[in-house]
Order: structure tokens, then C-alpha cells, then sequence
């Protein structure tokens, strides 16, 4: 009887993205975070081209990380 109330279809389908989201989220997360400790690294040991690399991995991370919450609340509020 609950079988045809529940589509198992939608629902294998939200369990990969979100688990697919999640990882990526926090894998983009601790990229981000590397990247800021390298380039803090760098810049002590005065090797400003491997820090800017660095640094720019590390805002890539925080604005990749950053547009997928932003997205998630915009899918929330459509609703």
C-alpha cells in the first residue's frame, strides 16, 4: 500500500545528489582551507608566486563553496 505513495524513483534521486553535494561541498571546502595554509606558508618563506597560486585556490574554493549554498537556498525559497 505505501509503495504507491512513495516514488522511489525521486527518492534514490534526491539520496545521490545530496550525497554527491555533500562531498563535493566539503571537498571544495577543504581545498579552499589547503590553500589558504599554503599560501600563508609561502609568504613566510618569501615565494610570493606559489602564495598568489595558493591564495587564488583558496578564494576559488570559498566562492565555489559560497555560490553552492546561495544556490540550495534559492532552490529552498522556490519551493
Amino acid at each position: 500500500m505505501t509503495s504507491g505513495l512513495i516514488n522511489t524513483g525521486a527518492l534514490v534521486k534526491m539520496l545521490y545528489s545530496s550525497l554527491l553535494a555533500s562531498i563535493g561541498t566539503a571537498v571544495v571546502f577543504a581545498a579552499a582551507i589547503l590553500g589558504a595554509v599554503r599560501a600563508s606558508d609561502m609568504r613566510r618563506a618569501n615565494r610570493s608566486a606559489a602564495a598568489v597560486a595558493y591564495a587564488a585556490v583558496a578564494t576559488v574554493g570559498v566562492l565555489v563553496v559560497v555560490a553552492v549554498i546561495v544556490y540550495g537556498l534559492l532552490l529552498i525559497a522556490r519551493k
